[in-house]
């Protein structure tokens, strides 16, 4: 097939262009081909194995007073070639003990066939590599492997959160954009098919009609675990947007109301640097988030444990370390962006004045923050400094 595939292009089009890629898809396809024996035998040897040991195996966990979890046949190999070194059932007790029954091979001789023995005597096994064997370590174990701290493990879970909840959203976003009034038309219709459905299953109780029932529920099983996953994208994506909606859309909000009514005179870019400023400094002072989320719908209703949770996550989330650090970043990558724009291409990102008002505000927002550094930097007790300062009163006679 594949030098029939060249062949044809050849007379086609002229050309062989494709050589190259059959050619190592050929190679793939012979390397596989090769182990197709290999993996025979051992599927052979896997289910004789189960055969002969499945009910020893379970009467020496009983004996003990645990049950069996899992076992396989495991092949102790070294070097690349993956030369096996030796063979042993691996079992799985459900205390977390993995023990080994050794599969011995007999090799031929004149008058036997080379067999294989599996003796009937278990072992505690030690070895990491059986434990990794017949007990994967998952995302748990790689993650642990990583040696992440707490808090690079929160900020990895919030980021895979966010990225589900914004590929789902944009999911359902452009399937509206696609479909636009079909949609509703669409969700129409299959309301009234599962209302049809349901009043059905309920009168003819028959086992065709049962899985009807379950087929046209499927979507709104799907749907369930659809807002299961989409929660936590809302709680986190919902904390940083009513807090940016109060931080900079209030400002925004009053200083063009000033403008409109003729109260003030503010250019478009005085207001960009004025409510970017602003609204980074509140960002970054705690009891204005802390406030913010309390009068949210983020809040603790008292309805249910979630909520306090969410509440509790929101707080974590607006502290202002982290808060600096997000509005760092979207600075970082909007400088960045802006500064190779105006060297490479000579132009600007939105426009000279607004540039400006940016990193004007982006350098009134690093004054505040170095200032709460410092501020902290030289705090020292109110107590011992009244003392201090009641002490210049007092004059010897």
């Amino acid at each position: 097939l594949l030098a029939a595939g060249t062949v044809t292009e050849y007379f086609v089009n002229c050309s062989l262009h494709s050589l190259i890629p059959i050619i190592i898809a050929f190679f793939f396809i012979f390397l596989w081909w090769l182990t197709i024996p290999m993996k025979a035998n051992e599927a052979v040897i896997e289910k004789t194995v189960h055969e002969l040991m499945d009910g020893i195996v379970a009467s020496d966990a009983n004996a003990v007073g645990t049950d069996v979890v899992k076992s396989r046949v495991y092949y102790d190999t070294k070097g690349s070639y993956a030369i096996i070194l030796d063979r042993c059932f691996l079992v799985l007790l459900k205390d977390g003990q993995v023990w080994e029954y050794p599969i011995v091979y007999h090799s031929s001789s004149d008058d036997v066939v080379g067999y294989y023995e599996c003796k009937r005597v278990h072992s505690v096994s030690d070895a990491p590599e059986h434990f990794k064997a017949i007990k994967p370590e998952g995302l748990k174990g790689l993650v642990a492997r990583l040696g992440l701290s707490d808090k690079a493990k929160l900020w990895l879970l919030v980021f895979a959160i966010i990225t589900i909840g914004g590929i789902a959203f944009l999911g359902v976003y452009l399937l509206a954009m696609w479909l636009k009034w079909w949609l509703l038309l669409l969700l129409a219709g299959y309301g009234l098919l599962y209302g049809v459905t349901e009043w059905l299953a309920k009168r003819l109780s028959s086992k065709v009609m049962k899985g009807v029932e379950r087929i046209v529920s499927a979507p709104i099983i799907m749907g369930y675990i659809l807002v299961g996953m989409v929660q936590p994208f809302i709680a986190i994506v919902g904390t940083f947007f009513f807090v940016a909606l109060f931080a900079f859309g209030v400002p925004a909000i009053i200083l063009t109301a000033v403008v409109k009514a003729g109260w003030w005179v503010l250019r478009p870019e005085t207001i960009v640097f004025i409510t970017l400023a602003l609204g980074s400094v509140l960002c970054a002072t705690h009891s204005v988030t802390k406030w913010i989320i309390r009068h949210s719908p983020l809040k603790n209703w008292g309805n249910h444990e979630y909520e306090r949770h969410r509440e509790q996550l929101a707080y974590y989330l607006v502290h202002p370390s982290n808060m600096v650090f997000l509005l760092y970043l979207i600075y970082f990558v909007f400088l960045a962006v802006s500064g190779y724009r105006l060297i490479q291409c000579g132009s600007f990102l939105l426009s000279e004045s607004v540039d400006a008002a940016i990193l004007k505000a982006f350098l009134v927002f690093i004054a505040y923050t170095n200032m709460r550094v410092k501020g902290k930097e030289t705090e020292v007790e109110a107590k011992e400094l009244l003392q201090k300062i009641t002490g210049l009163f007092v004059h010897d006679m």
